[in-house]
């Protein structure tokens, strides 16, 4: 007992180092089975017996543990985030077995790997917000899960959705997306692929995108149909409009003339584009409004979505 509480102290400063030094990887970091007597065990609202007992856990039902504290394991156990003494739940950091709860993707193209991490092959593209997952184990930051085709792989514990209060964020997500023209949608996805990198033909984030690939690639999220170059994209693609009355979502087209595009951005708002632009850069964010070079080579502007 003793040795798990401290691989799991470990293992949560582990995480908070690499939480400092980057984008933060993980709502897990690992797994527990409870042991104790047919009564069951308490999952408190903070980690003291004082604490209301918000439910009673069967023995031998396995938690995800988020974070060890002094004798307390925080996990999330149907739904609910609370706390469990560590004496009547043995840590690991990778555990298998029937976890009391489901999850779903909390966002698009999330990779289903064949392994606990990034280096492992992509087995599929969770390409729907809202992928329904069966959880089957833990290891680490990682959960290991089963999609709706039963392929079982894992996916990273922040990507998915499992505990009641990120419900209700989502909820709230997905109210204000609702509220978002299809435009202003399409530019917020856009926007999920900065840092993707540049790669001549590319048209998805696995490979990397050119300038007409991440075009066509988020478009497609929408059900539109692109021509594949940016020359053809604007001789054919949608209707023009101009710069003054130009909104999220629009196509911005770039070269040294209608007959020579070289260029294609995605309108975001506020006077900028997504767009792919060298291999050095990869996706990025740029002002157009004030960037000389491409006030410079700005050739017009396309609505895709009516």
């Amino acid at each position: 007992m003793k040795k798990q509480k401290q691989l799991c102290r470990l293992l949560t400063f582990a995480l908070a180092v690499m939480t400092l030094s980057g984008p933060a990887l993980a709502d897990s970091v690992g797994g527990a089975a409870v042991h104790t007597s047919d009564s069951g065990l308490n999952l408190r609202a903070e980690a003291t017996t004082l604490s209301t007992a918000l439910t009673t856990i069967p023995n031998g039902t396995f938690l995800l543990v988020e974070d060890c504290l002094d004798g307390w394991y925080q996990v999330s156990y149907d739904g609910q985030s609370g706390y469990v003494s560590a004496d009547y739940a043995d840590f690991a950091e990778t555990l298998e077995g029937e976890y009391s709860f489901a999850a779903k993707t909390l966002g698009t193209d999330i990779n289903l790997r064949a392994g606990a991490g990034t280096e492992f092959d992509v087995l599929r593209r969770l390409a729907e917000s809202g992928s329904a997952l069966t959880v089957r184990g833990v290891s680490g930051a990682w959960l290991q899960v089963q999609d709706d085709q039963g392929n079982v792989g894992y996916v990273r514990s922040d990507l998915v959705q499992y505990r009641a209060e990120a419900a209700a964020a989502e909820a709230v997500v997905e109210t204000s997306q609702a509220a978002l023209s299809t435009g202003e949608q399409l530019a917020e996805s856009a926007r999920q692929y900065i840092g993707c990198r540049y790669i001549w033909g590319g048209m998805s984030p696995d490979k990397g995108f050119d300038c007409s690939g991440l075009a066509n690639y988020v478009y497609s999220l929408y059900g539109y149909s692109l021509h594949r170059v940016a020359q053809d994209m604007y001789n054919n693609d949608g209707v023009a409009v101009s710069w003054n009355d130009k909104q999220p979502g629009d196509l911005l087209f770039f070269g040294y003339g209608p007959g020579s595009v070289t260029h294609v951005g995605i309108y975001v708002g506020e006077g900028q584009m997504v767009h792919a632009s060298t291999s050095s850069t990869g996706v990025i964010l740029t002002d157009v409004s004030s960037s000389n070079y491409y006030n410079r080579m700005y050739v017009g502007a396309k609505r895709i979505v009516s």
